[in-house]
């Protein structure tokens, strides 16, 4: 016990020489520490008292110390130097959870938005992208906790850095964050309206689901008009809000289901294919398939002089086999797209090219239409 005493003491003080002096003396005495569960440890006593160098030494000798709230301490105590190097030595700090399941991007999103707390949010947001989807015991993200907080600085960023994020599943994260619910079912446009923040209503239009209910069956107009907000009600009914119980979810959720329709269908399908075609074959099939549409189309580009000499009865069976082999190889090709906004600029065009298909086709038949 004495030298787990002068260790702490060591701490508090910010002397690395004593570190060792102690080990000399017990070099297990890191391992006891360790060992016994919730315990203030060395890092969170130098973590308090703002020693970077002694923290830094600590955690290199023991990372595991750093597995709890030693984070959590420098934050509250503004040591944010400390805060940063700790998370160059180990990015994973960042997703920490302490009481309450609060990380150090929960805890900053509620400590104010003064420019040392927002700077320090956004190099834990860089250091540790995947931080952005932490909850907290009550299924909070950051951008709840913000909201709640009446931190709009920290909330603007949060809802920019989401919709700015690259990579594969883009879009999918940025529609789960967004329209993510609390504990109570509530969304950020909910605690926006509970909070009667105008400025964050405003940055969530046309961004999140704006009839989504929460646990009592209100949507955000419901929560409006029983708080009397007409600026926010507004704004939501010009964004074709509605009310809780003129939504049927359930219904809607039922008929999906049920496969009602051939369209359905074919997504479904589609979306199959999707998932289980890999990467390797995606791309061999969608070169096989471009290639078989810029071939097709080629036969219409440069058709013979005039109109067609063959007979009416031959050109259209051509024709006919030759654009149904074009909607296939279409077909393929928009199957086979990842989802995502950008397939968008594919598809459309490819719309517009079966279009134009069938306009040559016509221009050339033997046929006077």
């Amino acid at each position: 016990m004495a030298n787990i005493r002068e260790l702490h003491a060591a701490a508090w003080l910010g002397e690395i020489d004593t570190i060792y002096k102690v080990i000399e003396q017990d070099p297990r005495i890191l391992e006891e520490v360790d060992a016994v569960p919730f315990v203030n440890t060395p890092l969170h006593t130098a973590a308090s008292a703002g020693h970077l160098e002694f923290s830094i030494e600590i955690m290199r000798l023991k990372p595991s110390f750093g597995g709890f709230s030693p984070i959590h301490l420098a934050l509250k105590n503004n040591q944010h130097n400390l805060v940063r190097r700790l998370v160059e030595i180990n990015k994973d700090l960042v997703r920490v959870k302490g009481r309450g399941g609060v990380t150090p991007l929960h805890f900053l999103c509620q400590s104010g938005d003064d420019n040392e707390n927002i700077t320090l949010l956004i190099d834990l947001l860089e250091a540790c992208p995947d931080s952005i989807e932490d909850v907290n015991m009550k299924n909070e993200t950051a951008l709840h906790i913000s909201l709640i907080n009446g931190n709009l600085r920290a909330f603007q960023i949060l809802v920019g850095w989401v919709r700015s994020i690259v990579r594969e599943d883009a879009y999918s994260l940025e529609r789960s964050i967004l329209n993510w619910k609390d504990s109570d079912g509530n969304t950020i446009l909910h605690i926006a309206t509970l909070n009667a923040n105008q400025q964050a209503v405003d940055l969530l239009m046309k961004r999140v689901k704006i009839n989504a209910k929460n646990l009592e069956n209100r949507t955000a107009l419901d929560l409006a008009e029983a708080l009397a907000l007409p600026t926010i009600i507004k704004t939501l009914l010009k964004a074709k809000a509605k009310r809780g119980v003129s939504i049927d979810d359930d219904s809607n959720r039922e008929n999906k289901l049920k496969f009602n329709s051939t369209l359905t269908l074919l997504f479904i399908l589609m979306n199959h294919t999707r998932m289980q075609v890999s990467e390797q074959q995606r791309n061999a099939v969608m070169v096989v398939a471009t290639f078989v549409v810029t071939a097709l189309y080629h036969t219409v580009l440069n058709p013979p002089v005039g109109k067609s000499v063959l007979s009416s009865n031959v050109f259209g069976s051509i024709t006919s086999l030759n654009f149904l082999t074009l909607c296939f190889g279409a077909t393929m090709i928009s199957g086979l797209m990842p989802t995502t906004k950008l397939s968008i600029f594919v598809l459309i065009p490819l719309g517009l090219f079966l279009v134009s298909y069938l306009v040559s086709a016509t221009l050339i038949s033997p046929l006077d239409y």
